[in-house]
Parts: structure tokens; sequence; C-alpha cells
């Protein structure tokens, strides 16, 4: 064996080194494999550099050989691994006035730092880098290191007001560097806090690198004044008054020691500024507030006082006219809702009157009594309002109505809309005037005016003419008439009136336009309607679809007709719409129809429905050798596109993974499904080889798809046949068994042993002994050679492997002796017996 230290899992050995420890035998020469059947034959698969293999824990194979003969032996390659050791740390960073920082080897024992300890850990207390090392046997690591720093004075301060009064103060805390957090006392976290009650917070600042400092404060209770809004209140004849201030105070706070400052501004009374008010015993103002700032010697706070103007003004009188209509009264409204008084004795907002006159009016708010407002009203005569006219018409027809009125100006409205004097009236029913004059009064004047009944036609709407329906009758029954109505029906744009033009269902049997007019009696008023008569003898145009024009084998697709009512299709059964066919090659479906007007389609309708051929694929199951490549074909066809279940379009893909894979073939129509499956070959089993009269024989099991191949020069030539002629006898051959074109195989070794039955051990290089050196290795082998009274001449071991006719050292005599030979064959397990005569030919 050879043993190497490293940093990592492979060392640089030198094979050679190990010769005097594997043969002394003078004249050998050595060469080294890594596979061991490789070593057993000899092959040129030897390592190229062994004065520098680089390699892991393994065992090569060395081929000691000496002459003609050659032995293999194992060389055990050992590995001394060492690897760097890792230092973890408490922290990176020793905190300011701290006890230390503890560094801890990943390794338990072979540890040597920077510091000359040896331990798994260390505490430092200085900054700088430190280094470890660590020893396994005779190698020591690459040495790993950490870097230590140590923190400055964090300054840790706590500022803000430290009175408390009614709001809660904030809390700030500051330090020096970055990255820095904050947790305080109350469980708060970030550097600033709210504190509503006294008492002492601390905070508790954390470094980045973990360390902790702390800074606390004690926050105490102020006195709070009590304090409360008040209002103060003034009459004035405009919109302000001049207030003392000060006089609230008793109403704002009774605490002892206050101080009162008086602010326009609640911000600036908050903030206690300079910013007060100048004079507050004399204070200017409308409707406001004052923010009065109450102060104790340490707290304070704000109260409301409120300045209320009752102000007092003139009152104005409205009226909706300064005249009082013939018949009529005026309403007088103040601009104030209370404190009215009229020159009537009247208190309320509003008064009425009938009387003409000058009316007079105050107002008093609280104490005060606004200045007089007066208004003068007049009165109208009666205006004498008429109405002249015709009160009868035609429905369709009009009259005119005419309105007259005493005096001048006036001016005139009708319930219709109309404005003038004159009124054209299309309606019947109640008709109004209102008359305005020119002081705003208004009268009115109602006539009914009658109209004769409405005549009202009303035409059905008539059926077609159509190829079964040559004449149709009109109907106007539904029309409203008086009676002694006549009536008259006319055709134009081609129409016909066969009978009936003066009753109300005329036959016609032409498209046309046909008009009928009603005439009532006494008046003479008429009325007529149109209707129009269509002809409808067109043949229908009929049209076929389908739900696809391209189809495969075995598929179905509906046929749908249209621009009839009924059909009548070629060969196909049925006369509605629709067909439900599955052709098996492309054919023309024709149908024909009638349409709603019962006339024949003059042209049929086609439609071809085109089958594509099938899909087919060479597709099949694969096995390859675990790592080689497998080429899946889908085969080509016709507008064929592929997709495959790895997500490949190409006809063929490649892959070295066991599995089962799809391909769906489309040729633009229709599509379908192929599978195959790539397995790993399993090697052939070779269960027996035989060797005979220069003939081998491999019998083996084939686990794969594929028929067999064998060589036995270690896979140089292959041939499809299991016999061998021409093979050498006592020689050790590497068979190898695989499956057709395959790179994976079985191999086994075998010696072609011969027995020689002729022995002349003369020297001269041919015949002159047998060699039992190689079947000696086989397990439970014995091998005995006989004379003719049936004594052991000969016992092959091995360590006398070589019969060279000989016993006791001494030459056996010329002649027939018997051999008997049993080993268990190395492939097949079973037991070989081989027994026969030998001829010795000694020089006596």
């Amino acid at each position: 064996s050879l043993s190497e230290c490293t940093n990592s899992t492979t060392a640089t050995f030198d094979l050679t080194s190990a010769q005097p420890a594997i043969s002394t035998t003078a004249g050998a020469t050595f060469a080294y494999y890594a596979n061991q059947a490789d070593a057993i034959a000899g092959n040129a698969s030897t390592i190229a550099t062994p004065t520098a293999y680089s390699s892991g824990n393994v065992t090569i194979y060395v081929r000691v050989t000496v002459g003609t003969c050659f032995k293999v032996v194992e060389l055990q390659l050992n590995i001394t691994q060492t690897s760097t050791p890792t230092i973890t740390s408490s922290s990176t960073s020793i905190c300011y006035g701290g006890s230390g920082v503890t560094l801890t080897s990943s390794q338990p024992t072979g540890n040597t730092w920077s510091t000359g300890a040896t331990t798994p850990s260390i505490t430092v207390t200085t900054p700088g880098t430190y280094t470890l090392t660590n020893s396994t046997g005779n190698c020591t690591s690459n040495p790993a290191s950490i870097t230590i720093t140590a923190e400055s004075d964090p300054d840790v301060q706590i500022t803000g007001n430290l009175v408390l009064c009614e709001s809660p103060t904030q809390l700030t805390a500051t330090s020096t560097g970055t990255g820095n957090t904050y947790s305080w006392s109350n469980g708060t976290t970030g550097n600033t806090i709210s504190v509503s009650a006294p008492g002492t917070y601390t905070v508790t600042v954390e470094t980045p690198a973990g360390c902790q400092y702390q800074e606390s404060v004690a926050v105490t209770q102020g006195a709070v004044p009590v304090v409360q809004n008040a209002s103060l209140n003034e009459c004035s004849n405009s919109t302000t008054a001049t207030f003392n201030l000060t006089s609230a105070q008793p109403s704002i706070s009774t605490t002892p020691g206050t101080t009162f400052a008086y602010y326009i501004n609640q911000a600036d009374a908050i903030a206690g500024n300079a910013s007060t008010i100048a004079t507050p015993t004399a204070y200017t103002s409308g409707n406001a507030t004052v923010y009065v700032r109450v102060s104790t010697n340490t707290c304070f706070k704000i109260a409301e006082l409120q300045l209320n103007v009752t102000q007092t003004s003139t009152p104005t009188i409205t009226s909706p006219s300064t005249t009082i209509c013939y018949g009529g009264s005026v309403t007088l409204t103040s601009s104030q809702t209370t404190g009215n008084t009229w020159s009537t004795g009247a208190t309320t907002p509003s008064i009425t009157v009938t009387t003409p006159g000058t009316y007079t009016l105050t107002n008093s708010t609280g104490n005060c009594t606004s200045s007089p407002a007066s208004i003068t009203i007049t009165a109208e005569s009666d205006p004498d309002v008429q109405i002249t006219g015709n009160l009868f018409f035609c429905q369709g027809s009009s009259t005119v109505l005419t309105a007259t009125s005493v005096g001048t100006g006036n001016t005139y409205s009708w319930s219709n809309g109309t404005n003038g004097a004159v009124n054209t009236v299309t309606t019947p029913g109640t008709h109004t005037v209102t008359v305005t004059t020119p002081a705003g009064c208004q009268y009115q004047k109602s006539v009914t005016v009658a109209v004769d009944p409405a005549i009202v036609v009303n035409i059905a709407q008539p059926a077609e003419i159509t190829c079964t329906n040559s004449q149709v009758t009109l109907d106007a029954t539904a029309s409203v008439y008086q009676p002694g109505a006549t009536f008259l029906w006319t055709a134009t744009g081609g129409g016909n009136i066969v009978s009936g033009a003066n009753t109300l269902t005329p036959v016609v049997d032409n498209n046309g336009t046909y008009t009928l007019t009603i005439t009532s009696t006494p008046l003479g008023c008429t009325n007529q309607a149109s209707v129009t008569v269509i002809k409808n003898t067109t043949p229908p145009t009929i049209s076929v679809t389908a739900s696809a024009l391209t189809i495969c084998p075995g598929q179905s697709v509906t046929l749908t007709a249209s621009g009839a009512t009924s059909y009548t299709w070629t060969g196909l059964p049925g006369t509605g719409n629709t067909q439900i066919v599955s052709p098996t090659t492309t054919t023309t479906y024709t149908v024909t129809g009638i349409g709603a007007n019962g006339c024949p389609a003059s042209t049929p309708a086609t439609i071809t429905i085109n089958v594509v051929p099938e899909i087919v694929s060479p597709l099949h199951d694969i096995e390859i050798c675990k790592g080689d490549k497998a080429v899946l074909d889908a085969g080509s066809g016709p507008n064929y596109t592929y997709t495959w279940s790895t997500g490949a379009t190409t006809q063929t893909i490649t892959t070295e993974l066991a599995g089962t894979y799809t391909v769906t073939i489309n040729n633009g129509a229709c599509s379908k499904t192929f599978t195959a499956t790539v397995g790993y070959l399993v090697t052939p089993e070779i269960l027996e080889i035989h060797y005979k009269n220069n003939t081998l024989v491999i019998i083996a099991k084939n686990n794969g798809i594929l028929p067999m191949e064998y060589s036995i020069d270690g896979g140089v030539t292959w041939q499809p046949s299991n016999t061998f002629y021409h093979v050498f006898s006592n020689t050790l051959y590497s068979i190898q068994v695989r499956n057709r074109g395959m790179t994976c195989y079985s191999e086994a070794i075998y010696y072609t042993f011969f027995m020689p039955n002729v022995i002349t051990p003369n020297h001269d290089g041919k015949n002159d002994y047998i060699d039992f050196s190689e079947i000696n290795k086989f397990g439970n082998f014995e091998g005995n050679i006989f004379d003719r009274y049936g004594k052991v001449v000969f016992n092959a071991s091995s360590k006398n492997p070589k019969w060279d006719g000989k016993h006791l050292g001494n030459l056996a005599p010329t002649g027939t002796y018997w051999y008997k030979l049993s080993w268990e064959d190395r492939i097949s397990k079973k037991p070989v017996h081989l027994s026969g005569w030998i001829l010795l030919k000694n020089r006596d």
C-alpha cells in the first residue's frame, strides 16, 4: 500500500515507489492498471504516468512479469485527508466596555491559534486578526482567519420635555453610529416614545454588532389648570362690537396662580408665542372665537372664548304687487322672521291687506328696535274679460277664439300655451285665457270647444301574396267612425282591387299601396290611412355549411343548410336543416329546399367533405445502455407536425433517460398520439463456456430485444455466432457478450484448458511438461496422475503446478499413465471432471 496526506479527496502517488514492496524478483517488470481484468489480460489500458498518478482511496492492480510468466497483485492507495477548520465567533465586534469575544474552532482537537492556544475555543479582548490551523497526524491544514473589531462609546442620550402635563410628552433617544436599534423599558421600539405617565424611562440601544447600551431619564407630573370654554355677548348696529375679554376670566378658570393670554390663532395659543391680542379689555370683533392660554408655572391649557354680536337692522317689506287686484288682496312680508311690529298692530312676519293705503313695519332684536320701513298699496277696477268665436270644428281642423278686456297695456295668455288675444284651437275641451294688467293683476275667462268625433282608420297588416296564396283580403274593420260614414279604397304602385272597394274588407291580387278614406256626416270630416301589400314569389337561395371541411377517417361532421323552411338531401333521409355524416372518402353532398313563401329553390347547394389519410408512425420501444442515447423517430407523412411529451416539435428526438415518451402527430386536420418506451438494457448473462477441439462455445441468456453478438478478444472484434473456431488451447481469453450494436456488455475471463496425451521432457521446448498453473486456481481443484498400477505419481498444487515426467525427483519410466482432474467451473459453478491417459516418453 501507499499513503499520502492531502487537503482534498485526492492525492498524487508515485506508484513505482511501491515496487520493492511488491516484488524483488530479478528482471521483473511492472505494469499498473485501474481494472483487474485489464491487468490479467495484460492489455494496453495501463496507467499512463505511474510516477504521478492522481487518485483517491482505491486499489491499483500491478502486473508483475518475469519472462513469460506474470502475476497480478493489489496495490492499495490510502489518503489521509485534512480540512481547513472553520472559526465561529460569538460576535465580530468587542462591545465598548465589554468582556471580550469567544472564538470557537469547528474541530475539537488538533487546533493551534495565533495566540499560541491549542484549545477548541479562546476569548479575546483586543481587536485584530486571529488565525487557526488544524493538525491530523503529520498533516497541518491551511490556516483559517477572522478579524475582530472593537466598538467606540455610542454616547446614548435622551432628550424631550421631562415635565408631564395633560398631553403626553415625547422622548427622543440618540446615539453615535449607523444601523442602531432602540427598545424602551415600556416595550416600545424605535428612537422616540410618547409618555403619558410620570416615572423612569430607560432606552436600550443595540448596535449592528449586537452590543447593547442603556440610558435612563425621570419624567415628573406638572400642575395642570382646570379650564372651561366661555362666551361674551354684545349688541351692535353693525357686524362688530367692542368686548372686554378679561371679564370672562372667572368663567374660564378659578385655578389659583393662573395667568391668561389671548390669541386670535389657536396655533399661536398652543405655542405660547408673543402674537397675543394687544388690548384684551377693548377688543373690537365680529362673531369670532378667541383662544385663551391659561398657564400655571409648569403647564397650560387652551380654552375657547366665543364672541357673539347681536346685530339689529331696518327690515325690508316685500310684496308680490303694489296694487290690489279687483276682488283680491296683497300679502306684505317682512325680511325678518321674528321681532316684527306692523302699523296694523300685527306682529307676524306677513300680513294680508285688501284696502289701498301706506303700511309701516319695525323690527326688534333683544332690547333693540330698528328704524321703520313703509310701502304704499293701490287698487284696480273690474277689467270685464270676454271670449268670442266658433265653439265647434272637425277633427284635424281648427277654430279661432278672440279675448277682450277693459284697460290698456293688458297681455293675454291661453291655457294651450298661446300668447295674444287671438288663439287658434285644434283640440276640443275647455280653453281659458288669462289677462294680466300692467300692475300684474290677473283675470281669467273660459269657454268649451267641441269637435266632431274622431275618425280612426285602422288597417290590419295584410298577408303576403306568395306562390301558394295569389289573393289577400285587406281588413279595416277595427277602424273607429260614426254611423252613416262612407268608405273608399284606392290603389297605387301597381296595386289592383279585385272587389269590395267601398267596404272595409276589399280583395286584392297584386303588390302595391292601398289607401282607405272614411268620411263622416253631417260635417263631412275625413281621415285616411294606407297599407302596403307585398308580393313575395322569389325562390329561396339555399346555402350549406359544415362543422369541418376536412376530417380524418372515422370522424363525423355536421352539415347545416339555411335559406328555406324544409329541405331535401340527395341520398340522405329527413327534411331537417342538419345532417350528421361520416364519410370514409372525400364526398360531395347536395341539398335543395322550399322557402317560407312556398316557392322551391331554383339552384341546389353543394358542399364537399375531404377525408385525409390516417396518421401512422413507426415509433417503437427502444433499449439502450445506461449513458448511451436513443433516437426516437415518429416517421414522416403529409403535412405532419409533431409535439413530443418533452416539448420537442421535430420528427426525431434523442434521449439518454429511460421512460415513456409520447408524440402527438397532427396533419392539419386531425391528430393521433403514439407511445414508445425507452428502457435501460440488461446485458446478456453468460451462463456457460465450453471449449473442445480448438472450438469455443459461449452459452448466454439474452435479456434484451436485439440479438446477441460475441467477442473473445476483449471486444476488439465481434461476431453474431456464439461458436469460435481455431481457438488456442491453454490460453486466457477475455470473453464479452452484448446485444448487437450496444456499448454495454457482460464479460468473463476463460482459460482454454487442454490436457495433452503425450509428454516428452527432453528440454526441446515442446511437450516438456504439463502445466496445471491456471486451472489450479479454479475452485475445488484436484489433479492427480497415476501409473498403470493406480499409484499417484504426481499431485498438482499451487506449489507444484507442473508435471515434467518425474516422480519423487526421478524420471518416471516411459509408458502410459492415467490422469484424473476435477474443479468448479468459474462461470456455471458446475463441477468439471476430466480423465484419460498420457504417454510419457522419457530418455532411458
